[in-house]
């Protein structure tokens, strides 16, 4: 894959990224495979997952699934100790899984309205997941000396957004969790930093009502929604040694999006 080895990014570096079964995670998975990585998709839906290994695998590159819940420590643990068997290593790890509402309706919810479940579902799967994984990563990355992280926030943590306060905590708590890791652990060599993404395409966002997708577009000054790729991007940006000296930052691909 890729033209030359001397152009590709992430040659021969072993990839894990969570919530790869569509979406931005599908979208990072071929690109950082097209780039020469290695990559473990994970995804909770076993199809999901082998259909992006699957695609990997068409377009000439190395993947292979790992389905677990990442909001789950002990699934992680497992899912660490079968990737660590598989590929020996971990250079990358994108904490990318999450979820954008908590009940199959797409009703907005006031703070009044969310149950303890629908906080507790929401940080789980974005904030405990990132920890979770963190911790597995760290304890392979420091004793190397090597390694990038990279977390998925999101304007959402950054600027708010009405109705999802749930989403918004969680979102800004990883990039608060992104901040202090990457003082924590740059004098070991291994390099952590966010993307917060403005609205993209995505499964997530393809249930926005009509008039939500307007309001969206409305406020971005680009005038349109970012696409997968624009995130991919700069996921590959943060994860390569392109980001040597970026420590605990975040990189918000947002079409000029600034206030809610």
């Amino acid at each position: 894959m890729g033209t030359s080895g001397m152009t590709m990014k992430l040659k021969d570096k072993i990839v894990l990224i969570t919530g790869a079964g569509s979406g931005l995670g599908r979208e990072m998975g071929l690109l950082f495979a097209r780039e020469g990585a290695k990559v473990g998709v994970n995804d909770i839906r076993p199809e999901s997952a082998q259909n992006v290994v699957t695609e990997i695998e068409r377009a000439g590159g190395v993947a292979r699934p790992f389905v677990a819940d990442v909001s789950s420590s002990a699934a992680v643990r497992k899912m660490f100790a079968d990737f660590l068997a598989a590929f020996g290593t971990i250079d990358v790890l994108v904490n990318n899984a999450g979820i954008g509402r908590t009940r199959e309706s797409t009703e907005l919810l006031g703070t009044t309205d969310l149950t303890d479940e629908d906080w507790r579902l929401m940080l789980a799967t974005h904030l405990d997941a990132t920890f979770y994984c963190t911790r597995e990563a760290l304890k392979v990355m420091i004793p190397k000396r090597s390694g990038h992280i990279v977390n998925q926030g999101s304007i959402a943590g950054t600027a708010g957004l009405p109705f999802v306060s749930n989403y918004c905590a969680a979102k800004a708590g990883i990039i608060g969790f992104t901040k202090s890791v990457a003082l924590e652990v740059a004098k070991h060599g291994v390099i952590v930093n966010a993307i917060a993404p403005g609205f993209i395409e995505t499964p997530m966002t393809a249930p926005l009502e009509p008039e939500a997708k307007a309001w969206v577009i409305a406020n971005t000054p680009l005038g349109r929604m970012g696409e997968p790729a624009d995130i991919a991007a700069a996921a590959l940006y943060l994860a390569s040694d392109d980001a040597k000296f970026m420590v605990g930052q975040v990189i918000s691909p947002n079409g000029g999006w600034t206030t809610a």
